[in-house]
């Protein structure tokens, strides 16, 4: 897993999320228990906060980003196709 650090801004991994070898997570992310972020997905947080909830999934290749002023929150239980 490659989790990166934007100035002093680090990802927030709960230790029951899974993050897979595979996947980058960038900046102002927080994964909640059970979260779980499959091969090739790509979270940057490097605009605004992303919030993946409690027993979400984002499953393979897919990529989550924001805009300045538009922060993404991914409430519990849900899926992110692929």
């Amino acid at each position: 897993m490659a989790l990166y650090q934007l100035g002093e801004i680090a990802p927030t991994i709960h230790d029951d999320a899974y993050v897979a070898a595979e996947a980058t997570i960038i900046g102002n992310v927080t994964l909640k228990a059970r979260a779980s972020a499959w091969p090739g997905v790509v979270i940057r947080g490097d605009n605004e906060p992303i919030v993946v909830g409690e027993d979400t999934n984002i499953q393979e290749g897919s990529v989550l980003h924001t805009d300045p002023g538009r922060p993404l929150t991914l409430g519990d239980k849900v899926s992110i196709g692929h």
